[in-house]
């Protein structure tokens, strides 16, 4: 995939988000503190469940940005920006060379999530390649995932899913 490393390390942080809030793995300030912790995002220490609830009130648009044509789209990253007063820097740090954060250390965490989201989506709209936002092609789940492979292929978040949905199918045959 031509974007760069930070880009899309945002799109799949954000998708794991939104997944683990949806598979009911993200309730508290506490488990959002983990997750990013994990993803080694700076400044959650200090996370609160005020910031937790506001980070939950933002998912809706997030998934409206992941799931959205690509018009409507730019018009909702448009809003984010707007009411969230971005304003975007370049910056370089750890070991990603120079890239744009749409708000300053400090930030809001919710503010802060779904304003990277939006500065992500951002490239993907810019090169028309909205395609690489996908849900799971598995009846039973309903997963965000980023697909990376060359010809925008990939149907499923997991080989779980694919495997489930490959051995109903043939089951479905057989019967």
């Amino acid at each position: 995939m031509p974007y760069p490393r930070e880009l899309v390390r945002s799109l799949e942080f954000i998708a794991e988000v939104c997944n683990r809030r949806r598979d009911g793995r993200l309730r508290t300030a506490a488990s959002l503190r983990e997750v990013c912790l994990e993803w080694g995002v700076p400044g959650v220490s200090r996370l609160s469940g005020a910031d937790a609830a506001a980070t939950w009130a933002h998912l809706p648009t997030v998934e409206r940005l992941w799931d959205g044509r690509r018009d409507e789209v730019a018009a909702l990253v448009n809003r984010v920006f707007r009411d969230t007063g971005a304003r975007p820097q370049l910056v370089r740090h750890d070991d990603y060379d120079w890239h744009l954060h749409g708000l300053p250390p400090g930030a809001p965490i919710a503010d802060s999530l779904v304003v990277n989201a939006a500065m992500a989506i951002v490239d993907l709209v810019r090169a028309d390649d909205m395609a690489r936002c996908k849900r799971c092609g598995d009846d039973r789940c309903d997963r965000m995932f980023l697909d990376q492979s060359r010809n925008r292929s990939r149907r499923f978040c997991s080989t779980t899913c694919q495997s489930r949905t490959n051995v109903a199918a043939f089951r479905a045959r057989h019967a």
